[in-house]
């Protein structure tokens, strides 16, 4: 009871700063498990509503770090453990460069490589959103961008958010070089054993396509049978939620959305407004 006087105080002083500064909608993305009926419930209460568009996936796969490192590695698929003891004897290492710029520049390459050689993946950033946003976080050292690297030749790379006792894989991507040594494998594991000496506890994945969309014919399946292979759990959340507080321009935007997201792509490239 008493969390539930504070969550409505919470929103509701909330909704008033972000009309006071001009906002007609509130939009907000808990991290509540979508089994959480009575948190929906009473969300729904207070006055929010599914939003449109999503702005992050609402399903993705989480691993507890707690266990000791050697039942981390039992609850992993036999064939990702595999790949990732693999990758360690084929002498791939995993870095933190120095060289944060230089190392942006080959991991972006290797993203713009990706979107164009896989049907389904696009950048949805621009690029200078993408620098500034990764270089920022790393600056206030909540961002860390590593790579898998054999023989000094950078092969893969991830770049991750942490806050607290937990992180979040943000961005990956990898070189078509030595593809064979799995070197995603060993670096993901690799952040893992990184996370932990850091007293970080939990690792979302983030995103992997709905049930109904887990099939070959989805061009996120093969990124999800990876994750899925680390031996986490599959975790729904509640998703993307709109308060609307000034109704009338909060109906009127609802209604105008879809045309002005439309266009804005198409001139900016960028799906984000």
């Amino acid at each position: 009871r008493e969390d539930e006087k504070a969550l409505r105080a919470f929103f509701l002083g909330a909704a008033d700063v972000a009309g006071k500064a001009g906002a007609h909608t509130l939009k907000i993305e808990p991290e509540v498990p979508g089994q959480s009926a009575d948190v929906r419930a009473l969300l729904g209460d207070i006055g929010f509503h599914e939003a449109r568009y999503a702005l992050n996936f609402d399903t993705t796969v989480t691993v507890d770090l707690s266990p000791p490192e050697e039942e981390l590695l039992a609850r992993m698929r036999k064939s990702t453990r595999y790949s990732v003891r693999k990758a360690a004897r084929e002498g791939v290492k995993v870095v933190e460069p120095e060289d944060f710029e230089g190392a942006w520049e080959t991991f972006y390459g290797w993203m713009q490589d990706t979107a164009e050689r896989k049907s389904g993946f696009t950048i949805r950033r621009p690029r200078g959103y993408l620098h500034d946003m990764m270089r920022a976080m790393r600056d206030a050292g909540q961002g860390h961008l590593f790579f898998a690297v054999h023989e000094g030749t950078p092969l893969a790379g991830v770049f991750i958010f942490t806050f607290g006792e937990k992180y979040w894989f943000m961005h990956g991507a990898s070189s078509t070089e030595k593809r064979s040594y799995n070197p995603n494998h060993l670096l993901q594991w690799e952040v893992m054993r990184w996370a932990r000496r850091r007293g970080i506890r939990y690792y979302d994945m983030v995103g992997i396509p709905k049930p109904e969309d887990r099939n070959e014919d989805d061009p996120y399946y093969g990124v999800y049978r990876f994750k899925i292979g680390f031996g986490g759990e599959i975790t729904d959340f509640l998703g993307c939620l709109d308060l609307p507080i000034k109704n009338a321009r909060a109906e009127a935007w609802y209604r105008f959305e879809p045309a002005y997201y439309r266009l804005y792509y198409k001139l900016k490239s960028n799906v984000f407004y």
